[in-house]
C-alpha cells in the first residue's frame, strides 16, 4: 500500500506543477500589469485540454506503447514531454514573445491532462476499494502540493532568480520525480478489443453513458466545484488589488493555505471510508460552500495579512475536503476495464464546468464586483449538493 501511495504521490505532484504555475502565477503579473479581470479570466481556455481529454482517453485504454507497459508507458512519455516544453519555455523572451509562450502554455496543458487520464488509470487499476479514500486523499494532496510548487514556490523563485532558472529548477524537478514509475513494473490485466477501431473507440462513451442516474451525476459534477473554480482565479487579482506582493501572495495561497489542503485532504480521505462517498459529498460541499463567503471579506476591503492567511487558510481546507470526496465519488463510477475513459469523461465534465465558471466569473466580477460573485458561485455549488440528496447514484 505505501508503495503505491508513493507511486501516486510523485505522478499527481508533478504533473500539476506547470498548469498550475501558468494558471496561478500568471493572473498577478498580469494584474500588476493593471490588466483587466475580463482578460484574466480568459486565460481558463488555456487549460482546455483538461477540459476535452476524454476525447482521446479511449485511445490511451485500447493502445500500449512496447515494453514500457499499459498506463506506465503513457505516463513516462507524457512525463518527459512535459519536462521537454518547460525547459523551452524557460529559454524565451516572454516580453516580446507572448505567442509562443502562450503555445508552450497550451502544450503543457495537453500533456498534463494526457499524463492524467494514464495516471487516474492507473490509479483505478492498482488501488483495491478499501483504499481508495486514502488513495483519493494523495492524488488530492499530490495536485496540491503540485499546486504549493507551481503556485507559490515558483512566485518565490521568480522575483529571487528570474524566468529562466526558476522554469529550469521546474523542468529538472519533474524529470526527479520520473524516478518511482521507472521502478515500478505494471501489472497489465487490460485486454485489447478486437473489435474494429471504431466501434472500440465508442463503446466506453456508450456503456458509461448508459448507466442509471448518468445524466444527473454529469449536472452535479459540472456545478460541485463551482465556488472553489472562481474563487481559486480572482483571489489572486484581489489580493493585488489589496496591495500585496509577490512574495506575500507566493506564501498565503502557494505555501501556507496549499499546504494546509493536503493535511485536510488526508483527514477527508480517513472520513470518507468511516461516514461513505454520499454523506462526504453532501457534508464537505455545503461546508465548502459557505466557507466560500468568507472572501467577501478581503473583496471589502480588508487587508490585515492576519485575517487574510486566516480567510484562505480555512477555505482552502474545507474545499480540499470537498474536492478529495468528489474524486473519490468519480472513481466508484469507474470501471476497471475502461478506467481511463470512464474516469477521464468525469474530470473533463468537471473541467468544463470550471471553465466556463472562471471566464463567466471574470465577466461578472468587472460588472458586479468580487461580493456578488462570490456569492452567486456558493449558491451554484449548494445547488449541486441538492442533487446529490434527491438523485446522484453515489453509493452511501
Amino acid at each position: 500500500m505505501f508503495s503505491k501511495l508513493i507511486l501516486l504521490a510523485t505522478l499527481y505532484t508533478s504533473q500539476f506543477i506547470p498548469t498550475t504555475f501558468f494558471i496561478q502565477a500568471l493572473p498577478v503579473f498580469m494584474r500588476q500589469q493593471k490588466m483587466s479581470l475580463n482578460v484574466i479570466g480568459f486565460l481558463a481556455l488555456l487549460i482546455l485540454p483538461s477540459g476535452l481529454k476524454f476525447l482521446w482517453s479511449p485511445l490511451i485504454d485500447r493502445y500500449r506503447l512496447g515494453k514500457l507497459g499499459h498506463y506506465r508507458g503513457w505516463i513516462i512519455c507524457f512525463q518527459l514531454l512535459l519536462a521537454l516544453t518547460m525547459f523551452t519555455t524557460a529559454f524565451l523572451d516572454i516580453q516580446n514573445n507572448l505567442n509562443a509562450l502562450l503555445i508552450c502554455m497550451f502544450l503543457a496543458s495537453l500533456f498534463s491532462s494526457s499524463q492524467d487520464i494514464a495516471t487516474d488509470a492507473l490509479a483505478v487499476n492498482i488501488l483495491e476499494s478499501q483504499e481508495r479514500g486514502l488513495g483519493n486523499a494523495i492524488q488530492a494532496g499530490g495536485n496540491v502540493f503540485g499546486a504549493v510548487l507551481g503556485g507559490g514556490v515558483m512566485l518565490i523563485l521568480l522575483e529571487k532568480m528570474g524566468w529562466r532558472y526558476s522554469l529550469i529548477t521546474m523542468s529538472m524537478f519533474m524529470l526527479i520525480n520520473l524516478i518511482p514509475i521507472l521502478l515500478y513494473q505494471e501489472e497489465v490485466t487490460i485486454k485489447l478489443q478486437n473489435s474494429g477501431f471504431f466501434r472500440s473507440y465508442f463503446q466506453p462513451f456508450m456503456s458509461f453513458f448508459s448507466r442509471p442516474n448518468t445524466l444527473p451525476w454529469i449536472f452535479i459534477l459540472l456545478l460541485y466545484m463551482t465556488g472553489e473554480s472562481v474563487t481559486s482565479i480572482l483571489i489572486r487579482p484581489l489580493l493585488v488589488d489589496r496591495g500585496l506582493s509577490l512574495s506575500d501572495i507566493g506564501w498565503i495561497l502557494g505555501i501556507v493555505s496549499y499546504s494546509a489542503r493536503i493535511f485536510s485532504a488526508l483527514i477527508a480521505g480517513l472520513l470518507i471510508v468511516k461516514i461513505g462517498q454520499k454523506k462526504s459529498l453532501i457534508l464537505f460541499g455545503i461546508i465548502a460552500a459557505f466557507t466560500t463567503l468568507l472572501y467577501i471579506i478581503p473583496a471589502i476591503g480588508v487587508s490585515s495579512l492576519v485575517v487574510l492567511y486566516a480567510v484562505c487558510i480555512l477555505v482552502n481546507i474545507t474545499q480540499s475536503m470537498a474536492y478529495t470526496a468528489l474524486l473519490s465519488a468519480m472513481m466508484g463510477k469507474s470501471d476497471r476495464a475502461t478506467a481511463a475513459t470512464d474516469y477521464t469523461i468525469q474530470v473533463s465534465v468537471m473541467f468544463l464546468g470550471a471553465i466556463a465558471a472562471t471566464v463567466l466569473s471574470g465577466m461578472l466580477a468587472t460588472t458586479k464586483g468580487y461580493t456578488f460573485t462570490f456569492i452567486t458561485s456558493a449558491a451554484v455549488s449548494l445547488l449541486s449538493v441538492f442533487l446529490i440528496i434527491k438523485k446522484s447514484g453515489v453509493s452511501s
